[in-house]
């Protein structure tokens, strides 16, 4: 099958997915975020691999943030995120100082704060009040402006957006993006009514601008260690970071500019 027919099937399917289980809530929604936290985390120590992170710290902080973002708090959120920073200390310092231990403490924390705060904040969206459409507009408002975004430059895409870290990224293909993905969240709040037209256009502008900086940040990740995909996770999309990497952005700033809305 084509690359492309491929994609389309195992987008539609996922899609489907996320809807089911966003829509549903509860454990569903808790064991599915685990599971996206612990895949991609992986996939981003497997890309990093040669600044040797230290893995354990890595997997061990994501699945509490997970679990704590779920039954507590964003304070619980961060504690996780500082307590794991003392565990990648206590892991580095067991054999002793060795050369480049700082790098390896920082890539540990960085994949924490990048995969563990973004599904962390994912799961504190779908908590609030109106959670449910709030996490719908996130997760395919990110999805649908990188779904529009992919056409949109394929099809028409000119003027190069960052030709040094993203050859394939156009101007034409962010601004068809950002259309689809305020397209979307607005469309969403049509059948939520309780969120309200205004706040559900600041939504969709949010997450229009932020999921390309996610998807441009994931590109910088695979520049420095010179590899084309995070992973093979999902056939015709590379890694689960590959398909994630925007809404992982849009997450976090979107569960602050909801609170912001109250």
């Amino acid at each position: 099958m084509p690359v492309l027919g491929t994609r389309v099937i195992v987008g539609a399917v996922l899609a489907l997915l996320a809807l089911v289980v966003t829509i549903h809530g509860g454990l569903p929604f808790l064991v599915v975020a685990v599971g996206v936290a612990v895949v991609g985390i992986n996939e981003f120590y497997r890309m990093m691999r040669p600044y040797r992170p230290l893995v354990l710290a890595g997997f061990v902080g994501v699945v509490l943030m997970a679990w704590v973002a779920w039954m507590y708090s964003p304070q619980a959120l961060m504690g996780i995120l500082a307590l794991s920073l003392l565990l990648s200390f206590g892991l580095a310092v067991i054999p002793g100082p060795r050369p480049g231990v700082s790098v390896r403490i920082a890539i540990t924390m960085l994949g924490l704060v990048y995969v563990g705060l973004g599904v962390g904040h994912l799961e504190l969206v779908r908590r609030l009040a109106d959670g449910q459409g709030y996490a719908l507009m996130v997760v395919f408002g990110a999805w649908a402006g990188d779904t529009v975004a992919y056409f949109t430059g394929r099809y028409f895409g000119a003027t190069p957006m960052a030709p040094r870290l993203s050859p394939k990224k156009t101007w034409e293909g962010f601004v068809g993006g950002f259309i689809g993905s305020v397209l979307m969240v607005v469309f969403i709040g049509l059948y939520y009514r309780s969120i309200g037209e205004l706040h559900s256009l600041l939504l969709g502008v949010t997450i229009g601008l932020l999921a390309p900086l996610g998807d441009l940040f994931e590109s910088l990740l695979k520049r420095d260690v010179e590899i084309k995909d995070a992973g093979r996770f999902f056939p015709g999309h590379g890694g689960l970071l590959d398909r994630f990497d925007g809404l992982l952005f849009a997450a976090v700033a979107s569960y602050y500019l909801i609170i912001a809305f109250h």
